[in-house]
């Protein structure tokens, strides 16, 4: 069981680089070239020499994700972007997060714990220390490359992928397509399910939907984005051909990837090789 000690200090949101390289399996290299190229925001506690370089919860669950689509064979680089700009991925980091599947989050908190009580049965099972994380095909989100070539979110086995982006040069580079609005519309339906309980989430979430937000983005970082919004649009009807047809699917579980890393840093998932240089 994990401790309030632990949710504490979880939610304290100041992960240091060791925290990171622990649990996302990404070498101390990869996270210091990912710093570098701005893939991820940090925060230093302290200046000079032997600072403490800090990270939030948010950049902790993005890291999770970028280690796994390079562990798949993609550049830091690209997996990077392509971590960047899922969309509402920020949905999917407070959906991934212990103190809400643990705790009842509309209830006050315990003067003495500093936390909220515990759930009598939490929402997911993602922090038995029993057992492994596993997959769960009928609530994880998942990343697919068809022939490796078209990069889609899907957010449920029953859903309709989400091309954001396709791959060029090889592999080498991402290119972020303008978001297509019956896409955005179809995750309505996944976002009202939590507004009750949590209704920032929606704010949170509903700023992928507006494109000047994450355009900005784009320029800031040296991005790069493409408008195929259009049923027309030959590169949108080539994916949804590739969705189809393709000879090669690369999959990459988001949810798994997450769940994996924040139960390292709880100590109940053994630790993952280093991988990215």
């Amino acid at each position: 069981m994990i401790s309030d000690e632990e949710l504490r200090r979880y939610r304290a949101s100041q992960f240091t680089d060791e925290d990171v390289v622990h649990c996302t399996g990404l070498s101390a290299r990869a996270w210091r070239e990912l710093i570098k190229t701005r893939a991820v925001a940090t925060v230093s506690q302290s200046g000079g020499r032997g600072r403490v370089r800090l990270c939030g919860h948010m950049v902790l669950k993005r890291a999770a994700v970028i280690g796994a689509l390079n562990r798949a064979g993609l550049s830091l680089a690209v997996s990077g972007q392509i971590a960047y700009f899922v969309p509402f991925h920020t949905l999917l980091f407070e959906l991934c997060d212990p103190c809400a599947i643990l705790l009842e989050h509309s209830a006050a908190a315990d003067p003495q714990t500093k936390l909220q009580p515990r759930r009598k049965k939490p929402r997911a099972s993602w922090f038995t220390p029993d057992r492994r994380a596993a997959a769960e095909p009928q609530n994880d989100w998942l990343l697919k490359i068809y022939d490796r070539r078209f990069v889609a979110a899907i957010y449920s086995t029953k859903k309709e992928p989400m091309i954001f982006g396709d791959l060029r040069d090889g592999g080498a580079s991402f290119v972020a397509w303008w978001p297509r609005r019956r896409n955005v519309f179809e995750m309505g339906r996944v976002i009202e399910s939590f507004v009750q309980e949590r209704p920032g989430i929606l704010s949170a979430a509903a700023r992928w939907e507006d494109p000047t937000n994450w355009v900005k983005d784009l320029k800031q970082f040296g991005y790069v984005y493409e408008k195929h919004d259009e049923d027309g649009d030959p590169l949108c009807m080539a994916a949804e051909a590739s969705v189809r047809t393709s000879t090669i699917t690369t999959t990459v579980n988001m949810t798994l990837a997450i769940r994996k890393a924040l139960r390292r840093y709880f100590g109940i998932e053994p630790e993952e090789t280093s991988f990215g240089t």
